[in-house]
């Protein structure tokens, strides 16, 4: 670990020593847009597992097809 490193570490770690409460208030449409945003993130990691998913499988595919037909 270089010194840069540990010094910004040291002075992290003092800034949040030091830090006050922020009595902060979260009303139910807060609530409501974090599930939505949740849901959204897992609609839209499920879309992109699936296409690349996809993308793999045609790509595998159409190696074995090419190397199929150079045989006959």
């Amino acid at each position: 670990m270089t010194s840069k490193t540990l010094i910004s570490g040291f002075g992290l770690l003092a800034m949040l020593s030091v830090a006050s409460p922020a009595h902060a208030y979260l009303d139910p449409a807060t609530g409501s847009i974090i599930v939505q945003a949740v849901i959204g993130a897992i609609a839209g990691a499920t879309l992109f597992f699936r296409t690349t998913l996809y993308r793999a499988k045609s790509m595998v595919v159409g190696i074995f097809k090419k190397s199929g037909n150079e045989d006959k």
